[in-house]
């Protein structure tokens, strides 16, 4: 249920974003993430496209 709760508030924030709010999102939707399942692994594909989006940003991806 968690997993479900923080995908939906993320999807919604994403869908509220401009230039300069979804970096943020992004960055902590990752971080809280992370911290609460250990990884970046099994992401819904609309959602890591989000994350990939931005990794790609950092220089992390290509």
């Amino acid at each position: 249920m968690l997993k479900e709760s923080l995908l939906n508030s993320f999807r919604n924030e994403v869908k509220n974003s401009n230039a300069e709010s979804f970096p943020m999102f992004v960055d902590s939707f990752t971080n809280l993430w992370d911290y609460e399942f250990g990884s970046l692994d099994n992401l819904p594909h609309d959602v890591d496209g989000l994350v990939a989006d931005r990794a790609i940003e950092y220089g992390l991806m290509e």
